[in-house]
């Protein structure tokens, strides 16, 4: 919480070319559970084809992709302008505390920086992180890759549609699913996007569905109605949900 007794206001800064895109989803979950991100900005050169699909992720979790390259002298100008934008938030007291979401050990003076001016310092990623900025910042949590969902196997054309009818219908546990939701979702009745929240389950228990008896997340949390409150942000499209307070 913030001095005002609120939700800290977090900036987010993420440094594209050293965290994938795929990690988006476990990241947001657990900067949720922290406070409120405000700002959320993911910076590099996305010309590149590691980083080529940032600019659509960050627009699906709220936030904003900012475009560099290198300077003349060679150094990475996606670096220069995270710093640049981190000590303007800085300066103007316009946010509690900075997410760096990346392992490189550079940024190691911002987050000493940010700490030594009362704002708290998280760092994100994976476990290779430098330990110089893990040791800089208020707390390290590790992003945690999760294993892809497999694949169903494909009904072949010429299986008689009567056969469908002979399936035993799933066993519905809706209530199996409480410890992993309340682990997965943020503490307080805080807004999170279904794709954030369906990673966060995964990494948590991959075949969370089957065990459940649910052929989506969606129709899962409607069984759970009384406990969970569906909605969608503020584009209009993306489905949110969080607990009813």
């Amino acid at each position: 919480m913030n001095s005002n007794g609120g939700a800290l206001r977090l900036a987010v800064l993420i440094d594209g070319e050293n965290v994938p895109a795929k990690d988006a989803g476990p990241l947001f979950a657990q900067v949720a559970k922290l406070g409120n991100p405000i700002i959320r900005r993911v910076y590099g050169d996305f010309t590149k084809g590691n980083v080529k699909d940032w600019p659509k992720v960050i627009s699906q979790h709220g936030g904003s992709a900012h475009q560099n390259g290198h300077t003349s002298a060679g150094k990475n100008a996606s670096d220069i302008a995270l710093v640049v934008d981190a000590m303007d938030f800085l300066h103007k007291r316009s946010v509690d505390g900075f997410c760096i979401v990346t392992a490189d050990g550079d940024f190691t003076s911002l987050a000493k920086r940010a700490r030594e001016d009362g704002f708290k310092v998280f760092c994100f990623a994976h476990s290779h992180a430098a330990k110089a900025l893990k040791a800089a910042c208020d707390g390290f949590f590790p992003l945690v890759a999760t294993a892809p969902t497999p694949a169903a196997p494909k009904t072949p054309v010429n299986t008689p549609a009567k056969l469908k009818a002979t399936q035993p219908t799933p066993v519905r546990q809706p209530k199996l699913a409480l410890s992993w939701l309340q682990d997965a979702l943020p503490a307080e009745t805080q807004w999170i996007t279904f794709s954030a929240l369906g990673i966060a389950l995964r990494s948590k228990e991959p075949a969370y569905l089957k065990k459940t008896g649910y052929a989506s997340l969606k129709k899962l949390l409607t069984a759970l109605k009384d406990l969970y409150e569906q909605g969608v942000a503020a584009d209009g499209k993306t489905e949110q949900v969080r607990r009813r307070s």
